[in-house]
């Protein structure tokens, strides 16, 4: 059992390395910050993971009783690494959904750590306390996907789309918490041990680890990587026309929010589709039953919004954006 519990760890250290590394990477290609943030998210978890491997190297051997079970050590470290993480994803959230606000951005982590002092003060050790300052970062990412929920009844076309393409680890995130606080409900408040699993490593391993919540990790970090993957061969190059069928869903998918975020008039959104599209300004000009003049004068109000001067500019500050 001994061995298994290891490689299981070691899978998921290597999971959130290989997220980080990947996000960091597709960061310093496009600039984006949403990837910055998860990758950041996935570094902090992997420390946890390595305290929570540190914890069980150095007690592997000793005879637990039940009551050792609820003590949570380091519960500031603990809370500090869980809150990080969640912030982090919070952020990476608001950063994808362009949310600017600061109160919106940091008021969550504010109450998560004073959800967390006010169980770890108002409540004695044992099985209750440890319920509850674990529920706290499921309350964190169940007030998140209300927040999700809220924003899509009430948003636009372009944010519906922004929310519509992180749909499934959305509901990752949603059937996993329920699993969550099921496993910690019976491992915290239902499971008695016998004695003879006392005396196994079982104990000290479901103690500091939640099994849903790992799995929950190992999705994430599975759609990370596959996303950045697809970033990274997409936005390497810009290209000067949509060539393939991945292509072609990009422009579809993105444009609106892109055009958006430029703050582009319907016009000056209708020449920068055609320049997407590859044409040069005789063919916007004849497409769109404009003179040539006026579709330079537009396109030139579009690289002022977009800080460029070049239409190669323009075009990798989209692919890559």
């Amino acid at each position: 059992m001994e061995s298994a519990l290891y490689f299981y760890t070691i899978l998921i250290m290597i999971a959130a390395v290989a997220a980080t590394t990947s996000s960091l990477s597709t960061y310093s290609i496009t600039s984006n910050r949403v990837h910055l943030f998860v990758g950041a998210a996935f570094l902090l978890y992997f420390f946890d993971l390595m305290f929570i491997f540190q914890t069980e190297f150095f007690d592997q051997g000793q005879v637990m009783q039940l009551a050792d079970t609820y003590i949570i050590d380091q519960p500031v470290l603990k809370a500090g690494l869980a809150g990080g993480v969640l912030e982090m994803a919070w952020l990476a959230l608001c950063e994808h959904l362009d949310k600017k606000n600061l109160a919106l951005r940091f008021a969550p982590i504010v109450a998560f750590f004073a959800l967390e002092a006010l169980v770890w003060a108002a409540f004695p050790q044992g099985a209750v306390r440890q319920m509850l300052f674990y529920s706290v970062r499921e309350v964190f990412m169940v007030g998140i996907l209300c927040y999700v929920l809220v924003t899509y009844r009430h948003a636009d076309t372009a944010h519906r789309a922004r929310i519509h393409g992180i749909r499934r680890p959305l509901v990752c995130v949603a059937v996993l918490c329920v699993c969550i606080v099921a496993e910690n409900t019976f491992v915290i408040l239902l499971w008695k041990p016998s004695t003879e699993v006392m005396h196994s490593i079982l104990p000290l391993f479901v103690s500091e680890r939640n099994i849903s919540e790992n799995l929950l990790a190992l999705l994430l970090a599975a759609f990370t990587i596959a996303g950045n993957t697809a970033i990274l061969k997409v936005r390497r190059k810009a290209p000067e026309v949509p060539s393939n069928a991945d292509q072609v869903r990009y422009v579809e998918s993105t444009f609106d929010i892109y055009c958006e975020r430029r703050g582009l008039t319907k016009r000056e959104r209708e020449i920068m589709r055609c320049i997407v599209d590859g044409k040069d300004y005789q063919n916007i000009a004849s497409t769109l039953c404009l003179a040539v003049g006026t579709v330079k004068s537009h396109t030139h109000n579009i690289f002022k919004k977009a800080g460029v001067t070049t239409r190669q500019e323009l075009l990798q500050d989209f692919w890559q954006n």
